[in-house]
């Protein structure tokens, strides 16, 4: 059984959006729909350049007074801007909130038993001034800068945010860096299948790309999470008969116990029973916690 940890997030940013016209502004930029999002819920989103490419995904909460979005510090350095960019002719100010905010997670097998008490019945739960975005049996949690812990959260061991970015990449959430900024456009990295599209929703940048590709069918690719050994380094590749090619696109890795983890963007079609190498060390293929989004 491995015990629920609180890990600190150091390295989750957070932009705050406040102002009359948050919630229209955000709506005609991401590709969640804001506008069926009831306040105290969370969603994962996305915010698209002009030809659909994906500047960042993000956990979303809408809160009474405010909108938080959570995502790497790296992503948040090149997404910030963006959104930025037409504000001005609205009433929003967007901010980069994370030295204001303290960042955690919670994992582990019964992860979510501190919260029991903490008020909410959705995905969002809150105690205070602080909230809890469930996702599945984990939560990033977050409140004010400098304020104490909840006790049911301070008495817990403390682990490492390895540990967290570990279990996104099990969980094959689209956990990546800048360094992957405006590669893919966002079915390739699964964001519908884990409900941060909504394909009936009114415009938003990048919406006629996004869309086409999924009416047409154009998508060809998606996020998949394999294991190998934790010396592995070069790049992944697939056999294809008596030959191996590149299989696609790691988007992030990390060390997880004795074995290295990896989020990988390839072709929706596979062989049966796929084989891959990452440089010299076997690679396996593990079981993707949800269906692809229409399977």
């Amino acid at each position: 059984m491995i015990p629920t940890q609180l890990v600190p997030l150091p390295s989750m940013g957070v932009i705050r959006a406040t102002g009359a016209d948050r919630k229209t502004y955000l709506q005609s930029q991401l590709t969640c729909d804001l506008v069926k999002l009831p306040i105290g819920q969370w969603s994962f989103a996305g915010h698209c350049d002009p030809k659909g490419k994906m500047i960042a995904a993000f956990r979303l909460a809408h809160l009474a007074d405010e909108i938080l979005m959570l995502m790497p510090t790296s992503l948040l350095q090149a997404d910030l801007p963006a959104l930025n960019k037409y504000a001005v002719f609205n009433k929003i100010d967007l901010l980069d909130a994370t030295e204001s905010l303290q960042r955690f997670a919670l994992i582990g097998d019964d992860a979510l038993a501190p919260l029991a008490n903490w008020s909410g019945d959705a995905n969002l739960r809150h105690s205070g001034d602080a909230i809890a975005l469930i996702d599945e049996g984990r939560a990033v949690v977050v409140l004010p800068a400098g304020q104490a812990l909840p006790e049911e959260l301070a008495q817990l061991p403390q682990g490492e945010q390895n540990d967290f970015i570990a279990s996104e990449l099990l969980a094959v959430r689209p956990w990546f860096e800048a360094q992957h900024s405006g590669e893919f456009v966002p079915q390739m990295v699964n964001l519908d299948a884990i409900g941060g599209i909504q394909y009936d929703k009114g415009c938003y940048i990048g919406q006629e790309t996004i869309a086409r590709m999924h009416f047409r069918g154009g998508n060809k690719r998606a996020l998949y999470v394999l294991a190998t050994s934790v010396d592995a380094t070069g790049e992944l590749q697939l056999q294809l008969g008596d030959n191996w090619r590149r299989a696609g696109t790691i988007i992030a890795s990390v060390i997880s116990g004795e074995r290295q983890l990896l989020t990988v963007v390839m072709n929706k079609e596979l062989p049966e029973q796929p084989q891959f190498q990452l440089g010299e060390h076997s690679a396996t293929l593990l079981e993707r916690p949800y269906p692809l989004f229409g399977q």
